[in-house]
Protein backbone atom coordinates (compact mmCIF):
# COMPACT_ATOMS: atom_id res chain seq x y z
CA UNK A 1 0.00 0.00 0.00
CA UNK A 2 1.18 3.67 -0.79
CA UNK A 3 -0.51 6.83 -0.40
CA UNK A 4 -0.96 9.27 -3.20
CA UNK A 5 0.11 12.63 -2.54
CA UNK A 6 -1.13 16.12 -4.46
CA UNK A 7 3.09 17.47 -4.59
CA UNK A 8 2.96 20.52 -6.85
CA UNK A 9 5.96 20.87 -9.23
CA UNK A 10 7.96 23.22 -6.85
CA UNK A 11 7.13 21.49 -3.63
CA UNK A 12 8.77 18.22 -5.23
CA UNK A 13 12.13 18.57 -3.94
CA UNK A 14 10.83 18.89 -0.24
CA UNK A 15 8.57 15.43 -0.28
CA UNK A 16 11.10 13.62 -2.17
CA UNK A 17 13.60 14.94 0.69
CA UNK A 18 10.82 13.48 3.42
CA UNK A 19 10.72 10.36 1.50
CA UNK A 20 8.14 10.51 -1.40
CA UNK A 21 8.62 8.64 -4.49
CA UNK A 22 7.78 9.15 -8.11
CA UNK A 23 5.31 6.59 -9.53
CA UNK A 24 5.44 7.32 -13.02
CA UNK A 25 2.60 5.61 -14.27
CA UNK A 26 0.01 7.73 -12.53
CA UNK A 27 2.73 10.79 -12.76
CA UNK A 28 2.55 11.36 -8.92
CA UNK A 29 4.74 11.63 -5.69
CA UNK A 30 3.36 9.10 -3.19
CA UNK A 31 4.64 7.59 0.55
CA UNK A 32 5.18 4.54 0.73
CA UNK A 33 5.74 3.50 4.49
CA UNK A 34 2.27 4.19 6.56
CA UNK A 35 4.50 5.00 9.47
CA UNK A 36 5.61 7.98 7.92
CA UNK A 37 2.45 9.35 6.55
CA UNK A 38 2.70 11.80 9.07
CA UNK A 39 5.31 13.50 7.70
CA UNK A 40 3.82 14.46 4.28
CA UNK A 41 1.08 16.29 6.58
CA UNK A 42 1.37 19.70 4.47
CA UNK A 43 -0.34 17.58 1.25
CA UNK A 44 -3.06 15.39 3.02
CA UNK A 45 -4.32 18.27 4.73
CA UNK A 46 -3.84 20.96 2.15
CA UNK A 47 -6.44 23.78 3.34
CA UNK A 48 -8.18 21.48 5.93
CA UNK A 49 -8.16 21.01 9.33
CA UNK A 50 -8.31 17.56 9.39
CA UNK A 51 -8.26 14.41 7.28
CA UNK A 52 -9.38 10.96 7.35
CA UNK A 53 -6.41 8.85 5.73
CA UNK A 54 -8.54 4.85 4.83
CA UNK A 55 -6.22 2.10 4.80
CA UNK A 56 -6.95 -1.21 2.67
CA UNK A 57 -10.24 -1.03 1.87
CA UNK A 58 -14.05 0.11 2.60
CA UNK A 59 -17.63 -0.75 2.85
CA UNK A 60 -20.49 0.35 1.25
CA UNK A 61 -22.97 -0.60 3.30
CA UNK A 62 -26.80 -1.23 2.60
CA UNK A 63 -30.08 -0.95 4.61
CA UNK A 64 -33.54 -0.25 4.32
CA UNK A 65 -35.28 3.46 4.79
CA UNK A 66 -39.13 4.25 4.20
CA UNK A 67 -39.42 7.16 2.04
CA UNK A 68 -40.80 10.27 3.77
CA UNK A 69 -42.31 11.88 0.63
CA UNK A 70 -43.86 8.54 -1.29
CA UNK A 71 -44.05 6.30 1.90
CA UNK A 72 -42.60 3.32 0.27
CA UNK A 73 -39.21 1.81 1.08
CA UNK A 74 -36.21 2.36 0.12
CA UNK A 75 -32.55 1.03 -0.47
CA UNK A 76 -29.79 3.38 1.09
CA UNK A 77 -26.16 3.37 1.71
CA UNK A 78 -23.77 4.71 4.01
CA UNK A 79 -19.90 3.78 3.67
CA UNK A 80 -17.93 1.94 6.16
CA UNK A 81 -14.43 2.37 7.79
CA UNK A 82 -12.47 0.38 9.89
CA UNK A 83 -9.07 1.08 9.11
CA UNK A 84 -7.85 4.68 9.14
CA UNK A 85 -5.73 7.37 10.58
CA UNK A 86 -7.12 10.20 11.93
CA UNK A 87 -5.01 13.60 11.17
CA UNK A 88 -5.29 16.48 12.81
CA UNK A 89 -3.01 19.75 12.99
CA UNK A 90 -1.32 18.94 16.05
CA UNK A 91 -2.27 14.77 16.42
CA UNK A 92 -2.12 11.42 14.33
CA UNK A 93 -3.76 8.36 15.07
CA UNK A 94 -4.62 4.97 13.82
CA UNK A 95 -7.56 3.34 14.34
CA UNK A 96 -8.43 -0.26 13.12
CA UNK A 97 -10.98 -3.25 14.51
CA UNK A 98 -14.40 -1.92 14.34
CA UNK A 99 -16.18 -1.14 11.67
CA UNK A 100 -18.18 2.73 12.01
CA UNK A 101 -20.75 4.07 9.24
CA UNK A 102 -19.54 7.99 7.74
CA UNK A 103 -22.00 9.93 5.75
CA UNK A 104 -20.30 13.04 3.62
CA UNK A 105 -17.51 10.93 2.02
CA UNK A 106 -15.50 12.99 -0.38
CA UNK A 107 -13.80 12.97 -2.87
CA UNK A 108 -15.66 9.84 -4.79
CA UNK A 109 -13.96 8.49 -7.94
CA UNK A 110 -16.06 8.98 -11.31
CA UNK A 111 -16.07 5.19 -11.64
CA UNK A 112 -17.29 4.54 -8.12
CA UNK A 113 -19.90 7.52 -8.25
CA UNK A 114 -21.85 6.22 -11.53
CA UNK A 115 -22.13 2.79 -9.57
CA UNK A 116 -23.16 4.28 -6.97
CA UNK A 117 -26.28 6.32 -8.85
CA UNK A 118 -26.99 3.08 -11.13
CA UNK A 119 -27.31 0.49 -8.57
CA UNK A 120 -28.47 2.47 -5.83
CA UNK A 121 -29.91 6.27 -6.85
CA UNK A 122 -27.06 7.43 -4.67
CA UNK A 123 -25.84 10.75 -6.80
CA UNK A 124 -25.54 14.98 -6.25
CA UNK A 125 -28.54 16.15 -5.39
CA UNK A 126 -30.00 19.98 -3.88
CA UNK A 127 -31.01 19.39 -0.08
CA UNK A 128 -33.62 22.03 0.66
CA UNK A 129 -33.03 21.55 4.58
CA UNK A 130 -29.22 22.63 4.27
CA UNK A 131 -29.68 24.59 0.99
CA UNK A 132 -26.75 22.97 -0.28
CA UNK A 133 -25.67 20.25 -2.91
CA UNK A 134 -24.69 16.96 -1.69
CA UNK A 135 -23.94 13.64 -2.85
CA UNK A 136 -26.53 11.65 -1.56
CA UNK A 137 -29.83 9.25 -1.12
CA UNK A 138 -32.14 9.53 -3.01
CA UNK A 139 -35.75 7.59 -3.08
CA UNK A 140 -35.88 4.16 -5.76
CA UNK A 141 -39.46 5.05 -6.10
CA UNK A 142 -40.34 8.68 -6.23
CA UNK A 143 -36.45 10.06 -6.56
CA UNK A 144 -36.86 12.43 -3.62
CA UNK A 145 -33.93 13.32 -1.56
CA UNK A 146 -33.08 11.11 1.90
CA UNK A 147 -30.84 13.70 3.26
CA UNK A 148 -28.27 12.72 5.55
CA UNK A 149 -29.52 13.48 8.96
CA UNK A 150 -32.34 11.69 9.45
CA UNK A 151 -30.27 8.53 7.85
CA UNK A 152 -27.56 9.08 10.13
CA UNK A 153 -28.38 10.59 13.26
CA UNK A 154 -31.67 9.76 13.96
CA UNK A 155 -32.40 6.85 16.62
CA UNK A 156 -34.64 5.10 14.03
CA UNK A 157 -32.99 5.23 11.36
CA UNK A 158 -30.77 2.48 9.49
CA UNK A 159 -27.59 3.34 10.58
CA UNK A 160 -27.79 4.21 14.02
CA UNK A 161 -26.69 1.24 15.42
CA UNK A 162 -28.05 0.17 18.87
CA UNK A 163 -28.86 -3.12 18.43
CA UNK A 164 -28.07 -6.58 17.27
CA UNK A 165 -30.99 -7.02 15.04
CA UNK A 166 -30.45 -3.26 13.08
CA UNK A 167 -27.16 -4.92 12.99
CA UNK A 168 -28.38 -7.61 11.24
CA UNK A 169 -30.35 -5.79 8.35
CA UNK A 170 -27.05 -3.91 7.22
CA UNK A 171 -25.09 -5.71 4.08
CA UNK A 172 -21.60 -4.68 3.79
CA UNK A 173 -20.15 -4.94 0.29
CA UNK A 174 -16.12 -4.72 1.14
CA UNK A 175 -13.79 -2.68 -1.80
CA UNK A 176 -10.44 -3.42 -1.82
CA UNK A 177 -8.20 -0.52 -2.46
CA UNK A 178 -4.62 -0.46 -4.49
CA UNK A 179 -3.56 2.90 -2.23
CA UNK A 180 -4.54 4.39 1.11
CA UNK A 181 -6.83 6.86 0.40
CA UNK A 182 -7.46 10.81 1.68
CA UNK A 183 -10.93 11.39 2.12
CA UNK A 184 -13.33 14.20 3.91
CA UNK A 185 -15.71 11.86 5.89
CA UNK A 186 -17.87 12.47 9.03
CA UNK A 187 -17.54 9.34 10.83
CA UNK A 188 -20.61 8.33 13.15
CA UNK A 189 -19.34 6.81 16.40
CA UNK A 190 -21.76 4.66 18.43
CA UNK A 191 -21.69 2.83 21.80
CA UNK A 192 -23.00 -0.81 19.96
CA UNK A 193 -20.46 0.01 16.61
CA UNK A 194 -19.21 -3.39 17.06
CA UNK A 195 -21.96 -5.10 16.27
CA UNK A 196 -22.04 -4.05 12.71
CA UNK A 197 -19.03 -6.26 11.83
CA UNK A 198 -20.04 -9.18 14.59
CA UNK A 199 -23.58 -9.32 12.87
CA UNK A 200 -23.87 -7.42 9.40
CA UNK A 201 -23.61 -9.33 6.41
CA UNK A 202 -19.86 -9.19 4.69
CA UNK A 203 -19.50 -10.07 0.85
CA UNK A 204 -16.39 -9.03 -1.06
CA UNK A 205 -17.46 -6.63 -4.23
CA UNK A 206 -15.48 -7.46 -6.88
CA UNK A 207 -14.88 -3.88 -8.28
CA UNK A 208 -12.07 -2.44 -10.83
CA UNK A 209 -13.04 0.96 -9.67
CA UNK A 210 -10.28 3.38 -10.44
CA UNK A 211 -9.99 4.86 -7.06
Amino acid sequence: MALILNVSYQEKDAAKTLGARWNNELKKWYAPDRSEYHKFKKWILQDRDIAIIVCDYFYIIEGKHRCFKCGKETEVIGFGIENYYDMYDDSFEYFSGEIHIASGVEPLSTELLKYLKEKYNFYLGYSKTTQSNYYSNHCKHCNVIQGDFYLFNEVDSPFFIDSIEKAKNLVLNKVVIKNDLILNADIGYGSEDNLIKEYGKIHLLNNNFNL
